[in-house]
């Protein structure tokens, strides 16, 4: 249960909580949001959440529809195409700057998680590695040394929160590609880690493609990896 709000800066805080629900899952695509039991819990007015749905709207991760309510955004599988397309360039950009000069305590966070996730691995346990990806990625974003790729980053990562896929098929591939991230940048070697986040973001692509494909049957042409 989310701790009442202080007064001051409730909108700054309520888009904060906010924020911090849809990391949590606490709202899956197409859910609908209730800004009055969100109020309630928040211990604020109804304004200050209206406010920070309006700002979540801007962000492209609500939706409001006039008679009916807001709701998430639905993440389709052909938008998480398109969103690893466009991540996996940026992302491979970040890990190249980020190899120019990377900064110790990014490295040494790094390493941490990784371990953490080595255990979900071996334990199998695609749930709790999500957890420690998004938290391995933000350092990636905010060691980088460039504010607004950081800033843009963020903001894909936050529009892939609601999309849901199971990664377990992958899920020793995905930790791969971390752990070579992590040896380019003590090597400095910025092709070879821009070439690990891009190819990271390939596996993503493909397992949606691949799971839309055992649907379907097919996939529009112009979702399909190149």
């Amino acid at each position: 249960m989310p701790q009442p709000l202080k007064r001051n800066t409730l909108k700054e805080q309520a888009y904060q909580a906010l924020r911090d629900m849809i990391a949590s899952h606490r709202f899956s695509s197409g859910t609908w949001i209730n800004a009055e039991q969100l109020a309630k819990e928040l211990g604020v007015s109804r304004t200050p959440v209206w406010q920070a749905l309006k700002q979540l709207e801007a962000e492209g991760l609500v939706k409001h529809e006039p008679n009916r309510g807001v709701r998430m955004v639905e993440m389709t599988p052909e938008m998480a195409v398109d969103l690893y397309e466009v991540r996996g360039v940026l992302e491979g950009l970040a890990a190249s700057l980020m190899a120019a000069n990377p900064p110790g305590a990014a490295l040494g966070r790094m390493e941490k998680i990784l371990a953490r996730q080595k255990r979900s691995v071996d334990q199998g346990d695609s749930v709790a590695y999500s957890r420690t990806d998004f938290e391995f990625h933000q350092v990636l974003y905010e060691a980088c040394g460039n504010w607004l790729l950081g800033e843009q980053l963020d903001n894909i990562k936050s529009k892939a929160r609601p999309f849901v896929r199971d990664i377990s098929p992958i899920l020793p591939d995905l930790f791969q590609d971390h752990s070579l991230l992590v040896q380019a940048l003590k090597k400095g070697d910025a092709a070879a880690a821009s070439q690990a986040m891009v190819e990271h973001n390939r596996r993503m692509r493909r397992l949606v493609e691949n799971a839309q494909l055992g649907k379907n049957g097919n996939m529009p042409a112009s979702n399909r990896a190149g």
